[in-house]
């Protein structure tokens, strides 16, 4: 009997924490005090994942180094925004002002092929800033969504973000990386060019379906954090942005385009240390942001079977296909 109440505790604690994540919904005061106890025990303990043992070789220095409250992934994208913002702002101002790219313009039109994929590139980066301020605001904007009276501008949002991804953001990047120029390592280099597109895609996809079919109170929640892992992925570009962008302002040995594929591979061992690499959005980062246990709703089965596992493990060879 002592035991039953303790799981009733518990769950209606786990409870009450969610709800104050759903958005539309005003929780109770009591309810938020619940929420609050429940969290303020949680960060005494540490990090839940800490717990459990490594997910992935990078997790103990990125715990020690970002001290998340919830999970890795939220706390990298705390501090992904302002440089996101910046990437964005320099490349939006150079289109506005050379009519170009700006690291085409910094490579002195290494990688310039044409009117044509000079105008896709445009449309990509448009898109790509445009996306990346509504997935700020849909993330950042917790008053907003929880606040019943402008629910709906989050709801608006989130719809507008995914059909800009969906039906610019996504085409634009698969055509640019079969057709971008690359004079070396080009298998590779596409290859961590369309994973970054396709993850994209399928967090976005997931979290999408969990808000649509809504299984129980957590439903929104687990959204959110699939959507952060969407929003996270897409970003992985930065670091190789910034090493390619270093570079070439020290003016190293190589050429542009060697540059290029130095900075791509070697920011892609970042997808190694983290898990990704092989399990793909199974991977040990993504688990420790998900959760183990919310894997069943959020990926539709509570562990990979043997296919779903060659084929997140095979996909580095359909990529060069």
């Amino acid at each position: 009997m002592h035991r039953q109440m303790q799981a009733a505790i518990r769950a209606a604690s786990c409870a009450a924490t969610e709800l104050a994540d759903l958005p539309g919904l005003a929780p109770s005061p009591e309810e938020l005090q619940g929420a609050a106890a429940l969290r303020a025990a949680e960060a005494q303990q540490g990090n839940p994942a800490a717990q459990r043992g490594s997910l992935y070789a990078l997790q103990p220095y990125l715990l020690a180094v970002l001290r998340p409250r919830y999970s890795e992934i939220e706390a990298l994208l705390s501090a992904f925004w302002f440089p996101a913002l910046g990437f964005a702002v320099v490349e939006l101002a150079a289109f506005v002002g050379l009519r170009k790219s700006v690291f085409i313009a910094l490579t002195e039109g290494a990688f310039d092929l044409g009117p044509r994929y000079a105008a896709v590139v445009e449309v990509h980066v448009w898109a790509s800033a445009a996306m990346w301020g509504l997935a700020a605001l849909q993330i950042l904007g917790q008053q907003t969504r929880k606040n019943p009276s402008t629910a709906w501008l989050h709801r608006r949002g989130g719809q507008a973000m995914l059909g800009l991804f969906f039906s610019v953001v996504f085409p634009t990047s698969l055509y640019l990386s079969v057709l971008q120029r690359i004079d070396y390592l080009a298998a590779a280099v596409s290859c961590v060019l369309f994973d970054t597109a396709c993850c994209t895609a399928f967090f976005l996809f997931r979290g999408w379906r969990v808000a649509r079919l809504r299984q129980n109170s957590d439903s929104l929640h687990l959204h959110g954090r699939l959507m952060q892992c969407g929003v996270m992925m897409s970003m992985s570009i930065l670091p190789q942005r910034l090493l390619q962008f270093w570079l070439t302002a020290n003016k190293s040995a190589l050429s542009h385009q060697g540059n290029y594929t130095v900075s791509i591979l070697l920011t892609s061992v970042l997808f190694v240390v983290c898990g990704h690499f092989f399990d793909g959005p199974r991977g040990g980062i993504w688990m420790a942001c998900i959760g183990q246990e919310r894997q069943e709703e959020a990926f539709g089965t509570a562990r990979p079977s043997r296919l779903e596992r060659c084929v997140w493990r095979g996909r580095w060879f359909a990529y060069m296909v």
